[in-house]
């Protein structure tokens, strides 16, 4: 052979062995406006849920609008969007609230991909799925406006099919049931206790206002696992209902397993007894002859007080005895008398209709509706607190049970088959 044609021939393979093919090629990414050390490149950076220095894009709170971009190395087919969003590993802050992703072959000609329109946005992670995969080498997301001062962005990932199977970790909804007029961080105790438990250390989480809490939030995808409904401070004749709609809405559909303590159970008793569209009353004001809200009373009184005054109300605090009722699996592992933590002074006089008494108050005890459950779903009303301190094991061992109970259901599932209802208790079942 020509020593010229082989020394070519040795030259043009050597020069294939160091170019890239154009599947290896990353994609390139750019933006609007940066913060320091939260470029455009830090969306891919592959960890979906840091939002740190480098590991995700801010655009400059100083500007009318925004946009983050990706160029693929060639043409390819996006079918959905995965995208996880805001600066806070909880809450959804300082992230996009009106967008639209749109799409380009030539990086000029832009065209919205219109099922990714939000103009609210209310979830830190959000599927998007379109009705036909679309062509293009370039994707958009304009942020026209903000939830904060400016819009993160954690990550973004691409799938070519709108049916493509998108894996997600199980995550959370937290609900503050305070009021409009107080902090919102009531309930987060539920995320480290959950951590604690064996094999939900990942758990991911979002806590969300009560206004916030409704059908279509827990519906849109990636799906949550459960929600947990936070205590409140203040007496149902106080509170306004309306927030609550959206809560209704999910306990009548009966998909997302719920866990909720103290004020957020009684919210629960409430909506499932009375209802938002009744008005509300509490002990203070009530017509005895025709109470509002029967189902609701307070633990008792040492003087008459106006509404809103506690100063004459008994508590029930601190570790208290709950006795069993019913086996049901939330209790897995505890003696049928254990101790959780109490904090109240407004109590929930009976089940409402559908639900079943799993707890009382054991000795010493001075509510005796303890926790309640949905006769054929793993939704449960607890007056005592598994996220205070002061009762770690039981704490833990019903969380984890809880955890479980919601897996097997499937988390938010429109489909999922009845659960038996508890059977009463017996000591040798």
């Amino acid at each position: 052979m020509n020593r010229f044609l082989v020394l070519g021939l040795f030259l043009a393979l050597g020069l294939a062995a160091r170019l890239p093919s154009a599947a290896s090629v990353a994609p390139t990414t750019a933006a609007s406006t940066a913060l320091p050390g939260f470029g455009a490149g830090g969306v891919l950076s592959g960890n979906r849920f840091e939002c740190g220095a480098g590991a995700a894009w801010k655009g400059d709170p100083a500007a009318a609008g925004w946009w983050w971009q990706v160029r693929f190395p060639e043409p390819r087919a996006v079918g959905a969007l995965l995208q996880i969003q805001g600066d806070d590993p909880l809450r959804l802050r300082n992230a996009p609230r009106k967008y639209v992703w749109q799409g380009s072959l030539d990086g000029k000609n832009w065209r919205d991909l219109k099922e990714t329109q939000t103009d609210r946005e209310r979830r830190t992670f959000r599927i998007h799925r379109l009705k036909r995969a679309v062509q293009v080498q370039y994707l958009r997301l304009v942020v026209r406006e903000a939830e904060g001062g400016f819009p993160t962005l954690r990550a973004a990932e691409f799938f070519a099919e709108p049916s493509a199977r998108i894996d997600f970790p199980a995550w959370s909804v937290v609900v503050s049931t305070t009021t409009r007029y107080e902090p919102m961080g009531h309930g987060a105790e539920f995320i480290p206790l959950a951590r604690q438990s064996p094999g939900w250390e990942g758990l991911q989480a979002q806590q969300v206002w009560l206004e916030s809490f409704d059908e279509a939030f827990v519906a849109a995808e990636p799906r949550p696992l459960c929600a947990f409904l936070s205590g409140s401070f203040r007496d149902w004749c106080e509170v306004e209902r309306a927030p609550w709609r959206g809560a209704q809405e999910i306990l009548r559909r009966g998909r997302l397993p719920i866990w909720a303590s103290c004020g957020g159970a009684q919210g629960l008793a409430i909506l499932a007894e009375t209802g938002v569209e009744r008005e509300w009353d509490c002990p203070h004001c009530r017509d005895p002859k025709r109470p509002k809200l029967p189902i609701y009373t307070h633990v008792g009184h040492t003087a008459r007080k106006p509404c809103g005054d506690y100063s004459a109300c008994l508590f029930e605090r601190g570790p208290t005895a709950i006795l069993q009722a019913a086996h049901d699996p939330v209790f897995a592992g505890l003696p049928r008398e254990f101790p959780a933590m109490e904090s109240h002074c407004g109590q929930i006089e009976w089940a409402p209709r559908g639900w079943t008494l799993v707890a009382v108050g054991g000795k010493g005890a001075r509510t005796r509706t303890q926790c309640l459950r949905v006769r054929d779903r793993p939704i449960y009303a607890a007056q005592f607190h598994i996220e205070m301190a002061g009762t770690p094991e039981t704490s833990r061992r019903i969380m984890t049970s809880f955890l479980e109970a919601a897996r097997a259901w499937g988390g938010y599932n429109p489909s999922a088959a009845p659960l038996p209802p508890p059977a009463p208790w017996r000591e040798n079942p």
